[in-house]
Parts: C-alpha cells; structure tokens; sequence
C-alpha cells in the first residue's frame, strides 16, 4: 500500500469498512427485501418531496429531499463494482439506477399532475436552476463524487454525507426532467437530464480515481475482467471529456451574451440620451433586444440604433423598442 493509499484511507484498508461500502452501495446483496425496500421506499418519499419543492419554488424542501435520496448509492455502487472487477455486480447496480430513474421521472409526472397550481418553467427559480448546466456545475459534481467516494470507505467522516447528499444534483433535476415533461417542456426536460448525466459520469470519474489510489483495483485478475473494467474506464473518459467541452461552450457563450448585453446597454444608453430619452428597461429574448424608452422630444429613430449596434458587432435578430410618454412635472397652478 502507498503512502498516498493510506492518506486517502486513513491507515490501512479495513475489511470491514469495505464490506459495509458494498452493501450500502448494493455491490453486495445479502438481504434483498431490506435493502432494496429501504432504497424504493426512500426513492418515492424523496421524489414526492422534491417534486412538490420545484412546485412550489422552496430550495428547503428540495434540500430536504436531497437528504433522504438513496440514488447515489448504487451510482457509487457502479464505481466500487467496477474497481473491484464485479462486473456482474457491474450491472446490477447500473440497472438499479436506471430503475432509479425512470421511477424519479415517472412518479414527478404524477405529482405534477396532481398538483393544482402548475410549474412555471419560465419564473422558478429551481427549474431555471437545473436546466441550463454549466462548467461550475460539473466542478461541484466532481468534487460532490470525489467526496462520496472516499466517505464510503471511510468509517471516520460520516458528517461529510449530507453535504455530499446537498451539493450533487440527483433526484431533483430528475424530478425537473418530469414536470418539464408534464408542462410540454421538452427542452427543459433535456437540459435537466444533462445535469444529471453530469453527476453521474462525476461520480464514476471520481469513483475510479478514489478506488484506483486507494489500491481497491486487484493486481492479478483474468482479462476478460481487466477488459471489461478498461472499456468501462474508457466510456466514461469519453464522456467526460464531452461533457467538458460542452460545458466550457455553455460558459463561453454565456460571458460572450453578458458582454454583448453590456455592449448594446451602453449604445441604447447613447442613443437615447442623445434623443433626449432614457433607457427604462432593456431585454434579450431568444437572441432579440427589447428596448423601452421615455422622454418627451421627438422619438429617436430605430434604425439608427440597429446600424449603431451592428458596426459595433452586436448582433440581435430583432431590436423592439417600446415608448413611454413622460410629461414635464413643472406644472403653473393658480393660486
């Protein structure tokens, strides 16, 4: 064992620390109706509670939803499975997350339904939330997944979990993905998956970091095991790859559409003063700029403002501008 092994461990490897990690994370199934009845029962109550948060915009009902999902635990189930060469075990708990998740979406389409006030998927604040992922997002992940991983082989930092359970985005985007599905929101409902592809392949990541360096991987193994773990290794590898540059395309094009935003603010700004108006809001919507002004001199012309924008290279499909008549307040009263 290395010395960075017993950093990561605190020690040495304790057998029964890692059997415990089995079974939590289903590697192991000894008693299939407590441990898989604890998981589904904890699964609905958990996507019921989530899915009524995002309903009603509460992050301290979501927060407590996070608390009680049990997705994680086969999703790190799939990384110890994995490093240990159970590739049986592999997709067992692979299985059980994909289960996992077709309940999660199945059962946030019931609460949706059921509930009287339907989702504002353009206002609230936990659906705008979780379905335009970005960079950060897979950041959190990853270290949400390198926490994870080393807590489940760690009888000594069981305080970190519930951080660990806050901070990775599982059961609530996937409680999004069903009421985006519900509202008729389709894009929505891929942006929240992305999210939680993103945890996933975070966790496996991590996972097979954490395991590798803690020397769980066995050093002599038949190679059709050895395989299978490389080609899994590989998948991963490449979708994390993916994820990043879609990721770093999303963050980029974002500081690019701020800065084009505070681009076209300073030129609506002089344009209008320039008028003698002032600028009283200013909007993008799907790549169009939505103007409103107000003064009382003549209204400044349009096209102007949309050449001004274009030499500047800010370029919108549409510029709307909307007029609000302003009345001197200096009035003579009789007296």
């Amino acid at each position: 064992m290395t010395k960075l092994s017993k950093m990561l461990l605190g020690g040495e490897l304790d057998a029964q620390v890692l059997e415990g990690a089995k079974q939590a994370t289903f590697v192991e199934v000894d008693d299939p109706l407590r441990q898989y009845s604890m998981f589904f029962l904890r699964l609905l109550a958990a996507t019921v509670v989530a899915t009524a948060g995002v309903a009603a915009d509460s992050s301290t009902t979501i927060i407590g939803a996070m608390l009680i999902a049990p997705l994680m635990s086969p999703m790190l189930g799939v990384a110890l499975a994995t490093a240990l060469g159970r590739m049986r075990d592999l997709l067992r708990t692979l299985g059980l997350t994909l289960l996992g998740m077709g309940i999660v979406v199945l059962v946030s389409i019931g609460v949706t339904a059921i509930i009287p006030v339907a989702v504002d998927m353009d206002a609230n604040t936990q659906v705008l939330a979780r379905i335009s992922p970005r960079l950060v997002d897979l950041i959190i992940a990853l270290a949400a997944g390198f926490m994870a991983a080393l807590a489940s082989m760690r009888s000594d930092i069981p305080d970190a979990l519930p951080g660990v359970a806050i901070s990775a985005s599982i059961v609530p985007p996937l409680c999004v993905v069903g009421a985006s599905i519900y509202e008729g929101a389709p894009e929505a409902a891929i942006g929240a998956l992305l999210l939680f592809v993103a945890n996933f392949i975070a966790i496996q990541v991590m996972g097979a970091v954490v395991y590798l360096l803690m020397g769980l991987i066995p050093h002599s193994e038949e190679k059709p095991v050895s395989d299978a773990r490389a080609a899994w290794y590989a998948l991963v590898a490449i979708a994390a790859i993916a994820l990043v540059l879609f990721f770093m395309d999303v963050s980029m094009g974002i500081v690019r559409s701020g800065e084009m935003e505070r681009r076209a603010q300073d030129i609506t700004a002089s344009w209008a003063n320039n008028a003698g108006y002032r600028v009283t809001s200013l909007s993008v919507d799907d790549n169009e700029l939505y103007v409103q002004i107000a003064g009382v001199d003549k209204e400044p012309d349009v096209h102007t403002l949309a050449q001004s924008l274009s030499e500047a290279n800010v370029t919108y499909k549409d510029v709307y501008v909307s007029v609000v008549e302003e009345h001197n307040a200096a009035l003579s009263t009789d007296s």
